[in-house]
Parts: C-alpha cells; structure tokens; sequence
C-alpha cells in the first residue's frame, strides 16, 4: 500500500484524489524543518510539498521507502535534485499549473510598478491626495524585453501584443519559427537589456542564468527601463538591483522571488521605486487547485503504472509511450544484464550504439534501461533514475552514439563493455510481431539467442564433435538444453556455441566444458535474477 506524506497546506482537492486512489494511505502534515522532516520520511513511498519545506539530502536519505517527491508547482530548489537521483527518486512537478497565475502576476507587478499603485494607496491610507506626485508610465508603445519564453513567457507575450507593447525575447532555446507564431523578435541577452522600455524575467534558474542581472547588465539598460522578476530568486543579483535603483541606474523594479524565503537582509528597504509582493505568483485559488490535483494524479500514476510526468531529473515517459517502448526497453535491460555478467574484469567503459530506425526520437530512456540493467546484477538497488548517477559513481564511462545506416536487421541496440581485461560486443534486436529479444551477434559472431535463463557462451575453434562433447558433459550433470544456436566467422575460423539450459552449471561442469579440446572460453550468463 502505497503512503503519501502530504506537508505545506496542500489544497484539499489536491488530497482528496489521493485518499480515492485504490490502495492509498495518506498523511497530511504542516510544513516541516529539514531535521523534522528527516525523522519521519522513512515510512512513506511518496512526499508531497509546496515551497514552505527543504527536502534535502540528509531527508532524502533517510526515506528508505521514498520513490518520488512531488512539487506542488513549477519550481524545485526547494528540493536536493541531485541527492533524489542518486537515490533514484523521481522528482516531479507541475509546471503548467500556475502558468496563468504568474502570468497574470507579472502584470500586476507591471501595471502597480508603471502606475506607482502601491505608494498612492498608501497615500490615502494616510489621507493625502497627491495626485501630482504619482504620474504614471503608459505600456502602450513601450518595448517589453521576455527572458526566457516557455510556458509563462510565452503567456506573457501573448498577453503583451493585446495592450500593444513591442516585443523581444531572449531564450537559446527559442526557434525562430516559435518566435515569429508569438509575434516576439528574438535578439541576445544585451540587445534585449539595451532596448527594452521594461525587462520580464521566466527563465528557470541554472548554473548559466544565476547572477544573470548584475551591476554590469544592469547598466546596459535604459534609465527609464524597470525589471521584473516572478521566476527565481538569485536570477538577479539583489544588492546589485539595490545599489542600482538607489543611484537611478534605472528606474525601478518588481519582485516576487528572492534568494531567501522568508525573504532575509532586505537591501530594498526605503526605497521608493521598488515593489514586492512575497512570491506569490502562483497563490491564487485556481493555481493552488490546479497543480494539487495535478500532482496527486501524477504520483499516484508513477507509483501504480511507471509513468513519469513532469520530471525534472529523468526524462518523462507516459504510460502510453512506456507500453509502446516495452519491448524495446525490456531489450536494453536485458543487453545490459548480459554484459554485465558476460564480460570478465572491472568495467571501465560502456558504449551503447543504436542501428538502423528504433521508431524512437529522444533515446534516453533506452539507454537508461542498458545501464540499469547492466548495474542490476551487481548493486543493491538501481532504476532509471539513478543508473546514470550510479554508473558515474563508480567510475565507468557511458556513452551513446547512432548509425543510421540498417543493418542486416531493421534495427540494432550493440552495447559495448570495456573492462580492464578484455573488450566485448553484443547486439540485439526484437523478431516477428510478437517482438521477442534476441542477442543476434556476439563480438561479430552471428548468432540467435533468447537472452533469459542461464546462457552457456562458449568460444570454441570451428571443428568437429566440440558440441557433442559439451552437450555430453552438461547432460552428466543433470542439466537439460533447452534451446542451442551456432554461429562462426568462417569454416574452419572462430566459432561461437550458446546453450539455453533449463538450469545453472557448478563450477567443475564449467571447469569440464573448458578441458574439451579446442573449446577456449565458456562463460556462464544466469539471468534467472
């Protein structure tokens, strides 16, 4: 039964599509400090947070039964990604739910910043009636510059082009096809910064945009320009903006993300030209409904079919492209167990190569299956998630490379394992409509194996009475052959002799194989696990 601990006020649809959900227990707590969370995470399978509690490393370790940590919402720093995938913990989150919401809170910070809203209601809070000191700026007319244009971003210009504003995106990810449907000019980052009459920020924070607005693109700007952030926190630099609105580098700023929540060492105090709202974009109604119902359906889909939506550390994969790519992946998996078990010494590299058309655009989630089946036989734990992080860990090399060109099959997955001994190639591929794997060459020696079972590899010199004699001893043994292919390179060359067999060899079977003339390898591959 899987137990979903839910903290950080989800809202109540959000919960209640768990307690409905078939075989689901549910726990709901407030927000949690780090060291709390850690003393109780251990017992659920599923975490469900907003922004109010850090999910760290120390936490992370701790959930001996955690498989997934769902964001209520779009952002995660909130969350030690990296400690969740060396765990293979899938971390999730919702990044469509509040698209609207910040979206619509960009404008308010836009319109209160041009139009000076929050210092005149203070005004007639206190009684005065200074119309003459709150001109405002018009929008129509005016250059807004879009960092970033994702789901939010490109919200945002839509809504712009509708009061009339000119548009600018920066966003490398951005084609120019993408741009010109929105109607935006994409230009680089200091041409943005230099003609824009305000500055939008909805990139994601990365090692690439932290610090991106500093004292130096800051002076890249108009006078007359304003900023605006409901991204993230640390996108732009607060002391730098602080230092820059109070010398009238430019002429002001909104923000609603900040490098601390609750925001800490505020260097905008006292000034005038500045508005804050503490992050909430998102917290509207809809939003808040929007993204607990999203997250509930998403675990609750990961933890009883697979299917990953909206990961930010391993690439999504619904439950029908998952049912589709089964066969493929169950391919991979079992390549990589062979390998593993087949070549001898410490694995110092793998090379996953990709033949002829798979039908499959984005082939990561194959090769994840390769190096997670490849590390199953040999750790405690691995999945999807963490086989790459684990692989790394020990020190082995992975890589992935495609050759269009077909082969004598439709398509070939070949792994390739390096060890500090020896160097092996096996390739496989599905046969007929019911797509059964097959290993259909090892180390370019044909053959059509079943990889499943104990798998009886020997290398032998191409001659005569060398599978009689083999079949002689495993027979003696009390071990039945339940299938047999021959492959050789030429008549009288290297030949290759593989046996399914209905059970295990002992080591003095093994040691019997290796004695027959002109056999000179026999391994043997149990994938019975």
């Amino acid at each position: 039964m899987p137990k979903i601990l839910v903290l950080d006020n989800l809202s109540e649809e959000g919960i209640e599509v768990f307690r409905q959900a078939p075989g689901f227990e549910v726990d709901v707590k407030p927000a949690q400090k780090p060291d709390e969370l850690a003393a109780i995470i251990g017992a659920y399978d599923g975490l469900v947070v907003r922004s109010g509690t850090k999910v760290t490393a120390e936490a992370i370790e701790k959930g001996k039964n955690l498989k997934v940590v769902g964001r209520a919402g779009a952002g995660t720093d909130n969350i030690d990604k990296d400690a969740a995938t060396e765990r293979g913990i899938v971390v999730m989150n919702t990044p469509g739910g509040n698209t609207v919401s910040t979206c619509e809170h960009t404008f308010a910070l836009m319109f209160a910043l041009l139009r000076r809203i929050p210092e005149a209601h203070q005004s007639m809070l206190e009684g005065r009636w200074d119309r003459k000191k709150f001109k405002g700026t018009e929008v129509a007319g005016k250059t807004l510059g879009i960092v970033g244009v994702g789901r939010i971003g490109g919200e945002v210009a839509k809504r712009a082009k509708a009061f009339e504003m000119k548009l600018l995106a920066f966003d490398p990810m951005l084609t120019k096809l993408k741009a010109e449907a929105l109607g935006v000019e994409l230009v680089d980052m200091e041409d943005l910064l230099r003609r824009s009459d305000v500055v939008t920020i909805h990139a994601p924070k990365t090692d690439k945009t932290v610090n991106l607005i500093n004292a130096k693109t800051l002076r890249l700007m108009k006078p007359t320009a304003r900023l605006i952030n409901a991204a993230r926190g640390g996108i732009v630099n607060e002391q730098d903006l602080a230092d820059a609105l109070r010398e009238k580098v430019i002429a002001g700023a909104a923000l609603d993300v900040y490098t601390s929540e609750p925001f800490e060492n505020n260097p905008f105090l006292g000034l005038d030209n500045i508005v804050m709202t503490p992050h909430l974009a998102a917290s509207t109604e809809e939003a808040q409904v929007t993204v607990a119902i999203d997250i509930a359906h998403q675990m609750i889909e990961y933890l009883t079919t697979g299917a990953i939506v909206n990961a930010v550390n391993v690439p999504s994969l619904d439950q029908e492209t998952r049912t589709r790519l089964k066969p493929l992946l169950d391919l991979a998996y079992r390549l990589g167990w062979f390998q593993c078990l087949f070549a001898d010494g410490k694995p110092q590299a793998i090379e996953v190569e990709y033949g002829g058309d798979l039908g499959v655009t984005d082939m990561y989630p194959v090769t994840a299956a390769v190096l997670q089946g490849f590390l199953a036989p040999v750790v405690e734990s691995v999945n999807e998630v963490s086989a790459p992080s684990l692989l790394k860990h020990h020190g082995i090399r992975y890589a992935e490379t495609h050759c269009p060109q077909p082969s004598d099959y439709a398509f070939t997955i070949t792994l390739k394992v390096t060890t500090d001994k020896e160097s092996h190639r096996v390739s496989g591929t599905l046969f007929g409509p019911s797509k059964s794997p097959r290993i259909v060459t090892i180390d370019h020696t044909r053959v059509d194996v079943r990889p499943e079972g104990c798998i009886l590899v020997c290398l032998n010199d191409d001659k005569p009475l060398i599978i009689g004699r083999i079949a002689m001893i495993i027979g003696e043994a009390g071990v039945n052959i339940a299938d047999m292919t021959l492959g050789r390179d030429a008549r009288g060359g290297r030949a290759a002799t593989v046996l399914n067999l209905d059970g295990p060899l002992s080591d003095e079977t093994l040691a019997r194989i290796m004695e027959t003339p002109h056999v000179n390898q026999a391994r043997l591959v149990n994938m019975q696990g």
